[in-house]
């Protein structure tokens, strides 16, 4: 395995294990809802992936991508966890794995456009 693939792999099981933090202090804790909630964010981290690799800022060295990687992960993370605050603290709102679900995905979609756009305007 390549020492890019690693870097990413580190990565994005650091976020998993960061994620999966956030569900059960949001009260997801049904293996099911577990379930649908880390394959939509394996399936966002695959597609993030896809797109930073081929789309990303600057050149496809090992560096750039690690440092790519290193934003998406930190920034997801703290977002996730914004929103997780703000549903713990909100009595009118229920966070449930199909929340963490549009979480996931609405960032990723934020992700692919700011990656598209800065490879297009760069």
């Amino acid at each position: 395995m390549d020492e890019n693939m690693q870097k990413e792999l580190m990565w994005a099981s650091g976020a998993l294990v960061a994620f999966l933090a956030l569900l059960f202090y949001g009260g997801i804790s049904e293996v099911s809802e577990m379930g649908i909630s880390v394959g939509a964010f394996v399936l966002s981290w695959v597609i993030v992936s896809y797109f930073i690799k081929n789309y990303g800022p600057g050149g496809t060295s090992k560096q750039d991508l690690e440092k790519e990687f290193r934003w998406y992960t930190t920034i997801l993370i703290l977002f996730l966890a914004i929103m997780t605050l703000i549903g713990k603290t909100d009595n009118e709102l229920e966070l449930t794995y199909s929340i963490y679900g549009m979480f996931v995905f609405g960032f990723t979609l934020i992700w692919i456009v700011r990656s598209v756009a800065i490879k297009y305007f760069s």
